[in-house]
């Protein structure tokens, strides 16, 4: 990891940079500290306000680190939790598709 926080993997044509999920963790802890920011995040909020959020404290977040941290929690779920979250999400998409 270099100085800057970024992950470096090296290729023949470039090298290419992906952030770690620290900054994603730092806003999320903020939370706690900040009152507003609290509030905003009590409630569900789209991967695009997520970003926002962090830009706003000069956080670089990118909606690959919030799909990480979504796979990094769920990897701590029992597969009998994450098969009833499955079922759920599949009712939700049979009510919405038609046909």
């Amino acid at each position: 990891m270099s100085s800057n926080g970024l992950v470096e993997w090296g290729c023949d044509h470039c090298t290419l940079l992906f952030m770690s999920l620290q900054d994603l963790d730092a806003l999320l802890q903020q939370r706690r500290d900040e009152q507003e920011l609290a509030q905003r995040l009590s409630e569900p909020v789209s991967v695009e306000t997520l970003i926002e959020l962090g830009r706003e404290r000069g956080l670089t977040i990118t909606e690959d680190d919030v799909f990480s941290a979504q796979l990094r929690e769920d990897s701590d779920v029992p597969s009998s939790e994450l098969q009833k979250r499955m079922a759920e999400e599949s009712r939700r998409l049979r009510h919405f598709i038609q046909g």
